[in-house]
């Protein structure tokens, strides 16, 4: 027996493909939906999940890693042998100084943060910064050790400047004849003695007075104390600092008339932040630093690469920003690093003088500086 199928009509057609329609902007909508969402909240999402790992208050995943970081700081020091001291004895007005550079000294550098106490509302923070330089273990040559040349001997500079231009013979009395002396480089990072400075020792300030030595002054000890603002978007501004090796503090949110941050507590929201100004306590003065660009390091994290500008900040035309401040080559931290040192004894440059004028390197008369 045979049947015939009977013709499906438009109308029925029309129905079917509508309800298939129906049903596919359905699942469309199911999938899309959710999605549209998770494109417009998903910044907000990673950004609330960035905030509470970084909230500073007390008991929190971010106080933890604020107090351990877990970043491994390495320090790479060099020092300049001077190649030329008899040239420069018997001619000092004259002759260029012709300076040869030294490996790098890498140190592990152990910053940790001790001594917290916390505000009543917890909206700010007080510590001390201890550090601990250790040798780099695997960068840190053990025939370094062995190293020697003429270097800047920093007790002799400082004792120098307590005469006149001419100085008189009871200087060589005490500090001797040889104005150059042959030294252990390594010594000057780590502590050394001599003769003058045990006649200048009773005047040092600070913890570890026993030798002189860049590294050995800081070693162990509870060099920096900070207040700072925990607030989230505030995090890391610097309220009060205070040194136990040289006079200088403040205890005023508006001592600058702009934000500084301590350079120890992470800034939040870094992509609003294009230029930040960091309080660098070797120096007794902040730092600015710009955004330059960013840079794919540590198998594809990406950083932000920032440039240090050195700014003279008494001659703003807005106290109240920094980036109104001339740029200068070099600056005076002569009072940061003695109380007793006159002005224009002891400049800080960028390394090798990058990015000095002709002008400047030229003034200078040294020779071996390659930026």
């Amino acid at each position: 027996m045979q049947t015939k199928d009977k013709p499906i009509s438009n109308t029925q057609r029309n129905k079917k493909a509508t309800k298939r329609i129906i049903v596919e902007v359905v699942i469309a909508f199911i999938i899309l939906i959710p999605a549209i969402v998770l494109c417009i909240y998903w910044k907000q999402l990673i950004i609330n999940r960035i905030f509470k790992t970084i909230l500073l208050k007390p008991n929190t995943e971010g106080y933890d890693a604020w107090l351990h970081p877990p970043t491994t700081i390495t320090r790479g020091y060099h020092l300049f042998n001077i190649t030329n001291p008899i040239e420069i004895v018997t001619n000092p007005t004259s002759t260029t100084v012709h300076v040869k550079e030294t490996p790098s000294y890498s140190y592990s550098l152990s910053s940790t943060k001790q001594d917290v106490q916390w505000s009543t509302d917890n909206k700010s923070i007080s510590y001390s910064i201890h550090r601990l330089f250790t040798r780099h273990p695997t960068q840190f040559n053990p025939s370094f050790v062995n190293d020697t040349g003429v270097f800047l001997d920093l007790v002799r500079a400082i004792f120098r400047t307590q005469f006149q231009a001419k100085a008189a013979q009871a200087f060589y009395d005490l500090a001797g004849m040889e104005a150059f002396p042959h030294r252990n480089a390594v010594e000057q990072l780590e502590g050394f003695t001599s003769d003058l400075f045990k006649s200048i020792q009773d005047k040092m300030t600070g913890p570890n007075t026993a030798k002189s030595g860049f590294i050995y002054r800081y070693n162990g000890s509870r060099s920096y104390n900070y207040t700072i603002k925990s607030g989230l978007m505030e995090k890391g501004q610097v309220l009060a600092f205070a040194s136990e090796h040289i006079p200088f503090s403040f205890s005023s949110p508006d001592y600058y008339g702009f934000p500084i941050y301590d350079g120890l507590t992470f800034v939040p929201m870094l992509f609003d932040k294009p230029s930040l100004n960091i309080f660098q306590p070797d120096f007794c003065r902040p730092l600015n630093v710009k955004f330059n660009k960013v840079l794919s390091m540590f198998g594809g994290i990406e950083v932000h690469e920032y440039v240090i500008k050195l700014v003279d900040l008494n001659q703003c035309n807005d106290v109240n920003d920094i980036n109104t401040c001339p740029e200068l080559d070099k600056l005076d931290i002569s009072q940061c690093i003695s109380a007793s040192l006159p002005e224009n004894t002891i400049f800080l440059s960028k390394a090798h003088f990058y990015g000095s004028s002709n002008e400047t390197i030229e003034q200078m008369n040294i020779s071996g500086f390659t930026p």
